[in-house]
């Protein structure tokens, strides 16, 4: 396996198998892929001159012995349960077997059919960023694949592991035909697990999954079955109707956060009107394994049943081709068939009520008053003010020796202060209080004094 550029990444031989013939009858070329439960050989069936290709399982370390024996007692138990599945979208096991290898201890291996083409998940990289496809071509290319695994459910077997990179698109004489590969992980159904609980944990001590095609019962460890293969192909047909990944992610966390999340990754999540495909589809992904359709050929004759002419892309809606996770309106707009203009209509004045008509009014006569009281008064504070620091002093007492008593002069009238608080309310300028005489005493005794003086002569 290389990669493009000028750095070429040689394939590990952990089993060192290369240039060995396994089990006397299988000659071994070179590594084609390794992944976390095992490595593919490429190599020559002896007797009839054919490529074929060669799975070796890998035993996690950390299992214990009496574990890893059980683990590989499963394994070939399933195998023998697939080798019997007869599907032309199903890769076939020809052999498999186990014992001693040249490295050096025991794994199990299996020999399949040698398929050329390329995997769907390498085709759906290449066309990424393109566009989808119709609805019509889309189940037409994965057509084969719902069928196999109808025929996988009919056995009681269950794939686990359903992803883009499991989905050989191999060339043949009649053209690209879809084959499903890796049932290394399969699961044989037993008469106690036909029906889902979403509550029963799981007894496999080995989780194997990938993250980004995941339902919620892989990650939370309870019972699988069926109705976790039907979740990976409604994710499978979603990805190839809208072109875009499903699940996204940066890690393992955000991945399982976006599985999870309430709003499920049908076509509308995306921008994609898929018309009576969406709750078909819906149904497929819901959380709860129990709302989904128990069998593939259930989903497939639901999706046959109200095949929709064409889908609809709404732009405002859909991802950005460069976008690590969601567009916000991606999430809304498909909820929506017009645009949403709360912003748009508090930018406009709203009409008053009568109400509210008669309640301005009154505020706005209030504050015209409230002004004109203002002005009055500090036009009348301008008024006054010098005639308060002009006033003349009170008269001096008489002569203590006058002939006649001095007439009385009038009080002087001061206006009345008038508190700044009560500027709501203007003045009246007509109404006087007269002050009080600040000396009393020399007021009221000045006319005593003459009269008691009247008969004193003068000399």
């Amino acid at each position: 396996m290389t990669t493009s550029g000028p750095t070429t990444l040689i394939p590990t031989d952990p089993f060192a198998l290369v240039g060995v013939r396994l089990d006397g009858k299988y000659d071994v070329h070179s590594v084609v892929a390794e992944g976390g439960f095992g490595v593919v050989y490429r190599g020559t069936h002896r007797t009839l001159q054919k490529p074929i290709a060669i799975k070796v399982l890998k035993t996690p370390p950390s299992l214990p012995d009496a574990s890893r024996r059980a683990f590989i007692d499963k394994f070939v138990f399933e195998a023998r349960t697939i080798a019997r599945l007869e599907h032309p979208g199903i890769v076939r096991i020809l052999d498999f077997g186990g014992g001693l290898l040249p490295a050096g201890g025991a794994a199990p291996w299996i020999v399949l059919e040698w398929i050329d083409g390329h995997t769907l998940d390498a085709a759906l990289a290449a066309r990424r960023h393109h566009g989808g496809q119709s609805p019509a071509d889309a189940l037409a290319l994965l057509r084969p694949v719902f069928e196999a695994l109808a025929v996988a459910h009919d056995e009681g077997v269950a794939h686990r592991d359903l992803k883009p990179a499991n989905v050989m698109l191999a060339r043949t004489r009649q053209g690209i035909e879809p084959k499903l590969l890796d049932f290394g992980i399969a699961k044989s159904m037993s008469d106690d697990e036909s029906a889902p609980s979403g509550a029963t944990a799981t007894r496999t001590e080995l989780r194997a999954y990938t993250p980004a095609y995941a339902a919620s019962e892989q990650i939370g460890s309870t019972r699988t079955g069926p109705w976790t293969d039907v979740h990976a192909l409604a994710l499978l047909l979603t990805e190839v109707l809208t072109d875009q990944a499903p699940i996204r992610g940066e890690d393992s966390t955000a991945l399982t956060v976006d599985a999870l999340s309430p709003l499920r990754p049908t076509p509308a999540k995306f921008g994609l009107d898929v018309g009576p495909w969406e709750p078909i589809l819906a149904r497929a992904l819901a959380l709860r394994p129990a709302e989904r359709f128990q069998h593939a050929r259930e989903f497939l004759q639901a999706l046959d049943a109200t095949s929709p002419v064409s889908a609809t892309w709404r732009p405002s809606a859909r991802w950005s081709s460069h976008a690590t996770g969601p567009d916000p309106s991606a999430v809304t707009t498909p909820r929506a068939s017009a645009p949403l203009a709360p912003v748009a209509v508090a930018s406009q004045p709203s009409s008053p009520t009568p109400s509210s008509s008669h309640a301005w009014i009154t505020l706005v006569a209030l504050a015209l008053v409230s002004l004109a009281s203002v002005i009055f008064l500090l036009q009348s504070r301008s008024t006054h003010a010098p005639s308060q620091a002009t006033a003349p002093a009170l008269p001096a007492p008489p002569p203590t020796y006058a002939a006649a008593p001095p007439p009385a002069l009038p009080a002087p009238m001061l206006p009345t202060p008038v508190a700044l608080a009560d500027a709501s309310t203007p003045p009246t300028p007509q109404r006087t209080i007269p002050a009080r005489p600040t000396r009393p005493t020399t007021r009221t005794a000045a006319p005593l004094r003459p009269a008691l003086r009247e008969h004193v002569p003068v000399e």
